[in-house]
């Protein structure tokens, strides 16, 4: 990695540590980041033309470099890898404030963008419907759970039928925020992407609410204080109602990089987490009107 460094970047480093498949570093007093990027050059390039975007119109972000040949990428012993300067180095965690402050900008960039939902959901219960048929007798614990997830998935999918309207506020969001980020995580140049802006604070929550960081008071606590549109709270439902945190965790099990009884750390708060959709609902209605889920009101309504 070493001789890596010094041929594509010009750089010579005596400690480079490895942490999660990635190399970090210190030169002249600043600090790097070599990260393992398994994705297509095409998603690499968007990247970098909204890292450029954002450093030249001053948002807060880290920044990708180009190697000698100009290139955003590096391959060394069978992946490739993207140098980013760390100008955020802090190592505290991130809190909502943070998420707050960066989705505040909005944009009209057509890169990279996830906002159309109806699509990407339904291909991934189609994926996941269609893997299933052939690992059940493999995955007892998926094989028993995975409905009822795909049941709130369809929910979310309903809801966007019923309710979605054409909402414009898209700003440069994350793949994924979880509740354990530090700053020097949340600023990575090579996990964005364009979406309702709404996404990053529906996924921390839900992050915050399996790693057990917020109870649900908390969650329904900030909620009361954060100040939404009328799209935003509607969008905002919607997304917790999806159950990205479910599906994530199927596909690590599935990958084989975890082990299957870690999805019972989610269906143990199945129940729990039931009961806080409900409560943002109930929230909710006082400034935007929509039924709830029927099943859910149904269960916890007194």
């Amino acid at each position: 990695m070493k001789d890596l460094l010094n041929y594509y970047y010009y750089i010579i480093v005596d400690r480079i540590n490895m942490v999660n498949h990635n190399y970090y570093f210190t030169y002249l007093n600043n600090h790097f980041c070599l990260y393992r990027f398994d994705k297509s050059l095409e998603e690499l390039n968007l990247l970098f033309s909204l890292n450029t975007y954002m450093l030249y119109n001053n948002y807060k972000i880290n920044k990708i470099i180009l190697n000698k040949d100009m290139s955003p990428r590096t391959f060394y012993q069978n992946h490739y890898y993207v140098l980013v300067f760390l100008d955020i180095y802090a190592k505290e965690k991130i809190e909502i404030k943070d998420i707050l402050e960066f989705n505040q900008r909005l944009t009209s960039l057509n890169i990279l963008n996830r906002s159309n939902w109806y699509s990407l959901w339904t291909y991934k219960i189609d994926n996941i419907e269609y893997t299933m048929k052939h690992i059940w007798h493999k995955y007892k614990i998926l094989n028993s759970s995975i409905y009822y997830y795909l049941g709130l998935a369809e929910n979310a999918i309903t809801y966007l039928n019923l309710f979605g309207t054409n909402n414009r506020l898209i700003s440069i969001s994350h793949q994924r925020v979880d509740s354990n980020f530090l700053k020097i995580d949340f600023y990575n140049p090579l996990n964005l992407i364009i979406d309702y802006r709404i996404r990053d604070m529906a996924e921390y929550f839900k992050s915050c609410f399996f790693k057990n960081t917020l109870s649900s008071l908390e969650i329904i606590n900030y909620l009361r204080k954060i100040k939404m549109s009328f799209n935003d709270y509607l969008y905002f439902y919607i997304r917790m109602l999806f159950p990205s945190y479910y599906f994530d965790c199927f596909d690590l099990i599935v990958n084989q990089e975890i082990k299957e009884t870690e999805i019972l750390k989610i269906i143990a708060k199945q129940n729990e987490y039931e009961y806080l959709l409900y409560e943002i609902y109930n929230l909710f209605k006082n400034y935007i009107n929509i039924p709830g889920i029927e099943w859910i009101n149904k269960k916890y309504f007194n």
